[in-house]
């Protein structure tokens, strides 16, 4: 169920995010350890109409538990409405010596609480042609979830395989 609900999300758009989702949070305990632990911060920002912002990030993470990354992407957020917002993006993690990389798709929501933080969720596709340590994201499909302050622009988040 959670990897149809995954497929649908990449491919259907908002209306299944909500579904898929929920059914990540019910089930993120059965997801096993993170693939991707990262820190970042968002970089820049500009307005692409009345609700739409196109934002560029960059974060430093830990791949599979010790393999140094670099994220760097951008995305768009379209408000919804009752601070909630969807999100589509892409960006490419490399090692740290720039040696590996890995591209990627997101889409996700977030919700903005009252103290200012960001609380977002999604889907990230991978693929890439390396052989070596950034192999393991060739073809692979992870269930994001993440907090970040509106105020620093400072962010986390954590990815987990859908196995």
């Amino acid at each position: 169920m959670v990897g149809i609900s995954a497929v649908l999300l990449l491919a259907g758009g908002t209306y299944f995010t909500t579904m898929s989702l929920k059914i990540a949070d019910a089930q993120a305990s059965t997801l096993g350890e993170p693939i991707l632990v990262e820190k970042g911060k968002i970089t820049s920002q500009s307005q692409l109409g009345s609700n739409r912002t196109q934002f560029t990030f960059s974060a430093n993470g830990t791949l599979n538990g010790s393999i140094e990354v670099i994220n760097t992407g951008s995305y768009v957020s379209t408000s919804i409405g009752n601070n909630s917002s969807t999100n589509e993006g892409q960006g490419v993690i490399s090692t740290r010596d720039g040696s590996e990389t890995a591209s990627y798709s997101l889409i996700g929501t977030d919700n903005v609480t009252r103290d200012g933080k960001v609380m977002f969720r999604g889907s990230v596709a991978y693929i890439t042609n390396s052989t070596g340590n950034l192999s393991v994201l060739n073809n692979m499909l992870t269930f994001l979830r993440g907090e970040g302050d509106i105020k620093t622009g400072n962010f986390t988040s954590t990815d987990w395989e859908l196995k």
